[in-house]
This record gives C-alpha cells, sequence and structure tokens, in this order.
C-alpha cells in the first residue's frame, strides 16, 4: 500500500545492516518530480491539495486511498523550469523523498516500513547510520517525520474505508484531455453529493463533526481543477 510513486527509481527497504554505510543526498529542488503525474495524499493533505489539484479516491490491493493529479502524459504541470512548485499544496511524500513508507502485510498484521530511493546515494551526502549500526541526528529526524506520514496515510485509508461505507463516493470513469495531452481514471471515487442529501441526520451529524463532510465536498468540486490544466504556463 501507498507504494513509492513514480519519482523513485531505484527503491528499496532500508535495513540497518544492509545499508550502515548508505550515505544519501537529498534533492535540491523538485526536479524529479517533473514526470510524476499522481501522488498520494495523507488525511491531512486532502482539504488543502482540493485547492489546487483534482483529488480522487483509488485503490491498491484491496485498500482505498486519496490521492491528487499533477499532470498527464509524464508531464507535472505544477513544477516550473526550475523544478519547484507553481502552488503552495506541496503533498509531504515530496517533500521526504527520497524517503518515503509503504504498509506491509505478515501473517495477519500490517505495519509500515522505510523505503529510501538508492538513485539519491551520493559520498557528499549525510550518513543514516553511525559505524557502531546506530541511527545518526540526521535519520532520527527523516524517521520521525516519516512516522507522522505514516499516521497520516493511516487515517486517509481509514477515512475512504469510512465515506465508502457511508456511501458518500461513487465510482466514476473520467477521460481526461488539455493542451498537455490525455489521461483516463477508471473505478476511482469521488463525492456522492446525492447520497449525501438523503443520508440520515445522526450519521451527516458524525461526518460533519468528524470533519469529513466538508472534505468529501471538496473532493467532488475539485474535479473542477482540471480545467487549471489548460490555463497554467
Amino acid at each position: 500500500m501507498f507504494a513509492p510513486f513514480r519519482a523513485f527509481k531505484n527503491p528499496v527497504l532500508l535495513d540497518e545492516k544492509e545499508h550502515k554505510d548508505l550515505k544519501i543526498k537529498k534533492p535540491l529542488n523538485y526536479a524529479f518530480m517533473k514526470e510524476v503525474e499522481i501522488v498520494p495524499l495523507g488525511f491531512s493533505e486532502i482539504l488543502p491539495a482540493t485547492m489546487y489539484y483534482p483529488v480522487m479516491i483509488g485503490s491498491h490491493e484491496g485498500e482505498l486511498f486519496p490521492f491528487a493529479v499533477m499532470g498527464v502524459d509524464k508531464k507535472n504541470i505544477f513544477i516550473n523550469e526550475e523544478g519547484f512548485f507553481k502552488v503552495e499544496a506541496i503533498p509531504k511524500v515530496c517533500e521526504m523523498y527520497p524517503f518515503s513508507v509503504i504498509k506491509q502485510r505478515f501473517e495477519g498484521r500490517e505495519e509500515w516500513a522505510v523505503v529510501v530511493d538508492l538513485a539519491c546515494i551520493n559520498e557528499e551526502g549525510e550518513r543514516l547510520f553511525t559505524e557502531e549500526g546506530e541511527e545518526t541526528s540526521y535519520f532520527s529526524e527523516i524517521k520521525a517525520k516519516l512516522t507522522e506520514l505514516a499516521i497520516d496515510f493511516q487515517k486517509a485509508i481509514e477515512f475512504c474505508q469510512e465515506i465508502t461505507q457511508a456511501g458518500c463516493v461513487q465510482s466514476v470513469n473520467l477521460k481526461i484531455e488539455c493542451k498537455y495531452g490525455k489521461a483516463v481514471f477508471k473505478n476511482v471515487f469521488i463525492g456522492n453529493i446525492e447520497a449525501l442529501r438523503k443520508i440520515q441526520p445522526e450519521k451527516l451529524y458524525y461526518l460533519n463533526t468528524s470533519g469529513y463532510l466538508p472534505i468529501i465536498y471538496a473532493i467532488y468540486f475539485s474535479a473542477r481543477n482540471f480545467k487549471l490544466f489548460d490555463l497554467i504556463n
């Protein structure tokens, strides 16, 4: 779940023994995102992401998750020529690169594991472990942020499960055509506004007090952001 997105060229599960001498250098900008069209979102990111990106819910290995669409035909329209975002809402997976987390399943249990892109190995980079195999202060800070990301991803999964079970989303197939190319999205989910009008008052109250209701509406209306694909230079 939440496998490394397209920016990762050579992702591996981080192992403190195997990668004891690893040195990683983070990119100075987001040029690695130039061909990335889709990125997963944590729960806290969904609402701000809908201000700029089309946001939908997809399915992977039986789990639902929210994602932002940033472009088509391997063209991320939100990255400028200097390799920086043109908008303020930058997904956490982009900020954390070349690190990320993925969910693994072992004999009925689940856990989040750290992934690193070996494409960013550099002798001038930062060590992740000391000679004795302990985490460096640099990696400890990275790991703390990755823990927060994993928690946010898990909340996003639970959010998608709850609103789907409540009948607040609908499956759609979208064909997008803009000046940058074409894209087809099959069996993705967006907010079901008609269903919200018919939902029981107590369930509607729960969705509102949990903070889910405005997010459902925001996801529904974010489809209009596809229009930005023709407006952004």
